[in-house]
């Protein structure tokens, strides 16, 4: 089974090793499945869904994991815009007879951002933004029958709310303890779903 992973530096594995990001991780637990990463850093969910013919349609995929957003919001993009953008693409999937999963970020750490990116923007704004489309990407999910991996809400679960802002390098990305813990969930979430044999 092949699955592509479209998104940004979250699913790139920006600051870790390759071997380290958690998609990785996630393809040496179940070797018998190809999972493609598609991660841009820095890319929008405008990026991708500019790219979502050649990095996910042509590949011909199963399934394809949908995640992204905060660069929008780091760039001052409504929140809008990222629910249009995602709602295009998880369509365009399943007119192309792709099984579409959509996946939720974790939160950003606004006490933590670097000093020249938090010069840049508000990521406390951003924060909102992100809590705003998780919401939404809850009742999208549910209106329209597509699988969610809220990693929004399960990441602070995992991790405990005073041990957060350890896992993460730079109020955005994470320390490779914190892609294991991602890996966790995102595997514990497919095999969850194939129980319930909502994929």
């Amino acid at each position: 089974m092949k699955i592509v992973c479209i998104g940004d530096s979250f699913t790139a594995g920006y600051g870790v090793n390759r071997k380290e990001c958690w998609l990785n991780l996630l393809q040496e637990s179940l070797p018998d499945h190809i999972f493609i990463n598609k991660g841009i850093n820095g890319d929008t969910t405008g990026g991708m869904l500019a790219r979502f013919e050649n990095d996910v349609i042509s590949e011909k995929p199963r399934y394809v994991l949908i995640m992204g957003g905060v660069n929008d919001f780091i760039s001052g993009a409504p929140v809008s815009s990222v629910q249009s953008n995602i709602m295009s693409m998880v369509h365009q999937a399943y007119h192309s007879s792709i099984i579409p999963i959509l996946g939720i970020e974790p939160e950003c750490i606004p006490d933590k951002a670097r000093r020249d990116w938090a010069a840049y923007t508000d990521f406390k704004m951003v924060l909102k933004k992100q809590q705003e489309l998780q919401q939404w990407g809850i009742k999208f999910s549910e209106t329209f029958k597509v699988y969610c991996i809220d990693l929004f809400e399960e990441f602070p679960k995992r991790t405990g709310e005073v041990l957060l802002y350890k896992y993460y390098l730079d109020g955005l990305h994470l320390t490779p303890a914190g892609h294991e813990l991602i890996f966790d969930i995102v595997h514990d979430a497919f095999h969850a779903a194939v129980r319930k044999r909502d994929l």
